[in-house]
Protein backbone atom coordinates (compact mmCIF):
# COMPACT_ATOMS: atom_id res chain seq x y z
CA UNK A 1 0.00 0.00 0.00
CA UNK A 2 2.48 2.38 0.65
CA UNK A 3 5.25 1.27 -1.69
CA UNK A 4 2.14 1.71 -4.50
CA UNK A 5 1.41 5.51 -2.65
CA UNK A 6 5.07 6.07 -3.20
CA UNK A 7 5.17 4.86 -6.85
CA UNK A 8 1.87 7.54 -7.60
CA UNK A 9 3.79 10.22 -6.32
CA UNK A 10 6.79 9.67 -7.62
CA UNK A 11 5.18 8.53 -10.97
CA UNK A 12 6.43 5.43 -11.46
CA UNK A 13 3.33 4.26 -12.07
CA UNK A 14 3.01 6.08 -15.13
CA UNK A 15 5.80 4.99 -17.03
CA UNK A 16 6.11 2.25 -19.26
CA UNK A 17 6.20 -1.19 -18.02
CA UNK A 18 8.57 -3.72 -20.18
CA UNK A 19 10.29 -6.87 -19.77
CA UNK A 20 14.00 -6.29 -18.87
CA UNK A 21 16.46 -9.73 -19.96
CA UNK A 22 19.68 -9.91 -17.57
CA UNK A 23 22.15 -9.89 -19.50
CA UNK A 24 25.54 -10.24 -16.72
CA UNK A 25 25.23 -11.48 -13.63
CA UNK A 26 28.60 -11.41 -11.22
CA UNK A 27 28.72 -12.86 -8.08
CA UNK A 28 31.55 -10.67 -6.19
CA UNK A 29 32.67 -11.96 -2.91
CA UNK A 30 33.13 -8.38 -0.03
CA UNK A 31 35.07 -9.35 3.03
CA UNK A 32 33.23 -8.11 6.19
CA UNK A 33 36.17 -6.47 9.09
CA UNK A 34 35.99 -6.04 12.49
CA UNK A 35 36.99 -2.70 14.59
CA UNK A 36 40.44 -3.74 14.02
CA UNK A 37 40.42 -3.99 10.25
CA UNK A 38 40.94 -8.26 10.46
CA UNK A 39 38.44 -9.85 7.82
CA UNK A 40 36.58 -12.02 10.30
CA UNK A 41 33.73 -13.09 7.20
CA UNK A 42 32.38 -12.50 3.81
CA UNK A 43 29.19 -10.98 2.00
CA UNK A 44 27.99 -11.47 -1.74
CA UNK A 45 26.69 -9.43 -3.90
CA UNK A 46 25.56 -9.35 -7.38
CA UNK A 47 26.34 -7.01 -9.59
CA UNK A 48 24.17 -6.92 -12.68
CA UNK A 49 23.27 -5.90 -16.21
CA UNK A 50 19.62 -5.18 -17.54
CA UNK A 51 18.57 -4.54 -21.10
CA UNK A 52 15.06 -3.46 -22.59
CA UNK A 53 13.90 -2.40 -25.65
CA UNK A 54 11.84 0.93 -25.84
CA UNK A 55 9.18 2.05 -27.79
CA UNK A 56 10.99 3.38 -30.68
CA UNK A 57 13.16 0.25 -30.77
CA UNK A 58 16.08 1.43 -29.09
CA UNK A 59 17.87 -0.45 -26.77
CA UNK A 60 19.17 0.26 -23.04
CA UNK A 61 21.51 -1.15 -20.83
CA UNK A 62 21.36 -0.85 -17.29
CA UNK A 63 23.28 -1.98 -14.17
CA UNK A 64 22.66 -2.41 -10.62
CA UNK A 65 24.10 -4.15 -6.82
CA UNK A 66 22.22 -6.23 -4.92
CA UNK A 67 23.26 -8.44 -1.90
CA UNK A 68 21.90 -11.34 -0.48
CA UNK A 69 19.04 -10.21 1.15
CA UNK A 70 17.07 -9.10 -2.10
CA UNK A 71 14.99 -10.72 -4.28
CA UNK A 72 17.06 -9.72 -7.38
CA UNK A 73 20.32 -11.41 -5.99
CA UNK A 74 20.02 -15.11 -7.22
CA UNK A 75 19.00 -13.67 -10.94
CA UNK A 76 20.97 -15.57 -13.73
CA UNK A 77 22.47 -14.42 -17.27
CA UNK A 78 18.66 -15.22 -19.75
CA UNK A 79 16.39 -14.34 -17.02
CA UNK A 80 13.83 -11.69 -17.17
CA UNK A 81 12.28 -8.79 -14.64
CA UNK A 82 9.63 -6.11 -15.24
CA UNK A 83 10.83 -3.25 -15.02
CA UNK A 84 9.42 0.14 -15.88
CA UNK A 85 11.57 3.35 -17.77
CA UNK A 86 10.41 6.72 -18.25
CA UNK A 87 8.47 7.39 -21.30
CA UNK A 88 10.79 10.77 -22.46
CA UNK A 89 14.18 9.40 -20.67
CA UNK A 90 14.28 5.31 -21.81
CA UNK A 91 17.12 5.14 -20.07
CA UNK A 92 15.95 5.67 -16.79
CA UNK A 93 14.04 2.60 -15.46
CA UNK A 94 12.53 1.27 -12.05
CA UNK A 95 12.52 -1.38 -10.24
CA UNK A 96 10.13 -2.33 -7.76
CA UNK A 97 12.46 -4.84 -5.95
CA UNK A 98 15.64 -2.87 -6.30
CA UNK A 99 14.05 0.26 -4.51
CA UNK A 100 13.04 -2.04 -1.57
CA UNK A 101 16.52 -3.29 -1.12
CA UNK A 102 17.71 0.25 -1.28
CA UNK A 103 15.16 1.24 1.53
CA UNK A 104 16.14 -2.05 3.53
CA UNK A 105 19.56 -1.14 3.62
CA UNK A 106 18.82 2.84 4.42
CA UNK A 107 16.81 1.68 7.31
CA UNK A 108 19.77 -0.33 8.61
CA UNK A 109 21.93 2.54 8.23
CA UNK A 110 19.81 5.04 9.82
CA UNK A 111 18.94 2.54 12.42
CA UNK A 112 22.09 1.54 13.49
CA UNK A 113 23.23 5.56 13.34
CA UNK A 114 19.92 6.22 16.39
CA UNK A 115 21.63 3.69 18.40
CA UNK A 116 24.84 4.99 18.24
CA UNK A 117 23.65 8.71 19.10
CA UNK A 118 21.55 6.75 22.00
CA UNK A 119 24.32 5.09 23.58
CA UNK A 120 26.68 8.55 23.38
CA UNK A 121 23.76 10.33 25.24
CA UNK A 122 23.48 7.49 27.85
CA UNK A 123 26.84 7.80 28.37
CA UNK A 124 27.23 11.95 28.92
CA UNK A 125 23.85 11.49 30.59
CA UNK A 126 25.61 8.95 32.57
CA UNK A 127 28.65 11.08 33.16
CA UNK A 128 26.72 14.70 34.54
CA UNK A 129 25.15 12.21 36.97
Amino acid sequence: MLLECWERLCGYDKWIETEATVERSDLREIPIRDRFGKVRSFGYKTRDVITWTDRNGEEHRANFEVGMGSTLYLLAEGQSVVIRYNPCRPARFYLRELLCWRMQLAFKFVLAVVVILALMFLKVWDRRN
